[in-house]
């Protein structure tokens, strides 16, 4: 028979695990307009939401394989946990968006989302994202 003492150190340090999981867990981009692998008409807006106030170091969208579109992103300094950027008008096909970012926790998270401009497509809508970020120390 476990001994109830035995029994409290055990929930107690599921409780300490549990808390510690939470603690280390890195800043995630929760949504993105457009969204993660949408086909939109020329979007107006570029929007990203995280799942806490981060600081937005880079951030590019590209065209293709290498055509960096400009859109005059700087680095944000202040932690927020929503942006948004007016895009020009965007050229039909494929759209890379990278972003990096520096978490509460002082870890920098990357990645990347694509979407494609189709003039028959449909408007942006502003859609969630899994938690698959690129964890960068």
């Amino acid at each position: 028979m476990i001994k109830p003492e035995t029994i409290k150190i055990m929930l107690c340090a599921l409780l300490v695990a549990l808390f510690s999981a939470q603690a280390v867990a890195h800043s995630s981009l929760t949504a993105s307009l457009p969204g993660n692998g949408a086909e939109v008409v020329s979007p107006q807006q570029l929007a990203l939401t995280f799942n806490e106030p981060v600081r937005l170091l880079r951030l590019s969208l590209v065209h293709g394989e290498n055509h960096q579109i400009d859109f005059g992103f700087q680095a944000v300094t202040a932690a927020q946990a929503e942006f948004v950027f007016d895009l020009p008008e965007l050229m039909v096909g494929a759209h890379t968006v990278t972003w990096t970012v520096i978490g509460s926790d002082g870890h920098t998270v990357s990645n990347s989302f694509g979407f494609s401009v189709n003039p028959q497509a449909g408007e942006a809508h502003m859609q969630h994202h899994s938690h698959d970020e690129h964890h960068h120390h």
